[in-house]
């Protein structure tokens, strides 16, 4: 369908409309929409839905309250790289494809998209994970919110304000006064911000008055409760997310379209590297998925983490031998198409800024035999044979070797996909404090169970029963 062009009042109750859709679930009312304009006579705001079902921009279902549904029309710009304020744009090889809706474009010119990467922008409300919808252009009007250059490579996103020297700019939202940078190049105006649909689906920002407490199990959306995690608190963060292969977790859909898979991780890997200290670990255990249809997993997830600034420290080859028979995979005897069956996972690690992490040298429990043993990157440990109703849960001994070789005593440990409590489990085991997080309810009351029969005062681990020294 061929739309007629909006009015500016037009367009700015159908973007009201669309966003409040989104943010909550269902359409706003003909009060709420005049509330937003600022507008008394409800009757107007009526003329506008009106105006906006003639030119198709709008359904309205029945005579009922609520009933307003946009007619989205796409349209779909390239997506052209990373923006963070003040570094240099970080395209990509291939930009990627992404729709927009045509009612935010201008009729004329040429568009394309950033995604935030950083919390540079936090103040402005614009988040990481969110894309900037910009027109090229070279000029900019007073008022207009653009993507410049500085010093010909740092790119930066400003209001700008025109006078006969050239421009002024200050932050987006801010009241500040607008001051003058020298040899700003303009590379075009922001039209748009997409917000990454995780931060719309979680209808939160990080709560700065709010804090998540320690050695607690905390049921909830993962990305919700992490930004209750104040900065610079966990000392280790250790988790397996779901894999994305279909298996029956409780309260998670495990199967979802692979890009809107790695853009939702990539929003917890940023709230992990927020909450870590300086030199605080990251342990991500992961392995490629499919054999037939491989998916190198482990790569994207290296790409996300070095994008995001941690330091790739080392992989573990956590072999688990749990191959139950020795069969062929695909052509037997024949190197016409043969797989290779993988009988181990990876253990990822990572560091926030810097490879040493501060402490007590006397709060360090580990012993001279362990550490020989747990430096050597092949760690051959059996699956965890217990589920409690867990299709993945992690061996005890795997959590005991990362947590005493990464971390002091009374440090903080996080698991952000906690399952039934491995994690916490051995933090409690090994006199560190835990921050649990999981979604299903279920798993969390085997996980509060689980602490609950640990003896105090906290026994150490019969070392003798998980390795070999």
């Amino acid at each position: 369908m061929k739309h007629k062009p909006l009015t500016p009042k037009q367009k700015e109750v159908l973007d009201f409309i669309t966003s409040f859709l989104n943010e909550n679930g269902y359409s706003p009312s003909l009060e709420e929409i005049a509330r937003h304009l600022q507008l008394r006579s409800v009757s107007t705001i009526h003329q506008f839905v009106e105006a906006l079902e003639e030119k198709g921009y709008l359904n309205k279902v029945g005579n009922k309250q609520r009933s307003l549904e946009p007619i989205l029309s796409e349209i779909e710009i390239p997506l052209i790289g990373f923006f963070a304020d003040g570094e240099p744009i970080e395209t990509f090889s291939v930009p990627e494809a992404i729709k927009v809706q045509r009612s935010i474009l201008s009729k004329s010119g040429m568009f394309f998209g950033l995604k935030v990467k950083g919390d540079s922008l936090y103040p402005e409300g614009i988040g990481h994970g969110d894309t900037l919808i910009v027109r090229r252009q070279e000029k900019g009007v007073s008022g207009n919110n653009v993507i410049a250059l500085v010093n010909e490579c740092e790119a930066i996103a400003r209001k700008i304000y025109k006078d006969k020297n050239g421009y002024r700019v200050k932050p987006i939202n801010s009241k500040s006064r607008a001051t003058r940078i020298k040899g700003l190049q303009i590379q075009g105006k922001i039209v748009g911000i997409l917000p990454s649909v995780y931060r719309v689906k979680s209808k939160t920002r990080r709560l700065r008055d709010q804090t998540i407490e320690l050695d607690t199990i905390n049921t909830g959306d993962v990305l919700t409760l992490m930004r209750l995690i104040p900065d610079s608190s966990v000392h280790l963060a250790i988790t397996s997310p779901p894999y994305n292969v279909g298996k029956e977790y409780d309260s998670h859909h495990d199967r979802m379209n692979y890009q809107e898979y790695l853009n939702w991780l990539d929003q917890v890997w940023f709230e992990t590297k927020r909450v870590l200290v300086p030199g605080g670990r990251f342990a991500l255990n992961i392995a490629p998925t499919g054999i037939k249809d491989f998916i190198p997993i482990h790569h994207d997830f290296i790409a996300q983490q070095r994008r995001l600034g941690m330091k790739f420290r080392t992989e573990i080859l956590w072999y688990k031998q749990t191959m139950l028979k020795r069969t062929a995979w695909g052509s037997f005897k024949s190197p016409s198409n043969p797989h290779i069956v993988p009988s181990w996972e990876y253990v990822l690690v990572f560091s926030k800024e810097k490879d040493r992490l501060d402490g007590d040298p006397t709060a360090a429990d580990i012993t001279n035999k362990e550490f020989i043993q747990f430096s050597d990157g092949f760690w051959e440990i059996s699956p965890e044979t217990k589920r409690n109703g867990h299709p993945a849960p992690f061996p005890e001994e795997l959590i005991y070797r990362l947590i005493k070789f990464y971390s002091y005593k009374g440090n903080t440990i996080l698991d952000m996909f906690g399952g039934t409590g491995t994690v916490a489990l051995v933090a409690q085991r090994t006199d560190r404090h835990f921050i649990h997080i999981d979604v299903s309810k279920s798993y969390n009351e085997v996980a509060e169970k689980r602490l609950k029969s640990v003896e105090k005062p906290l026994p150490l681990f019969n070392t003798a029963q998980y390795h070999r020294v």
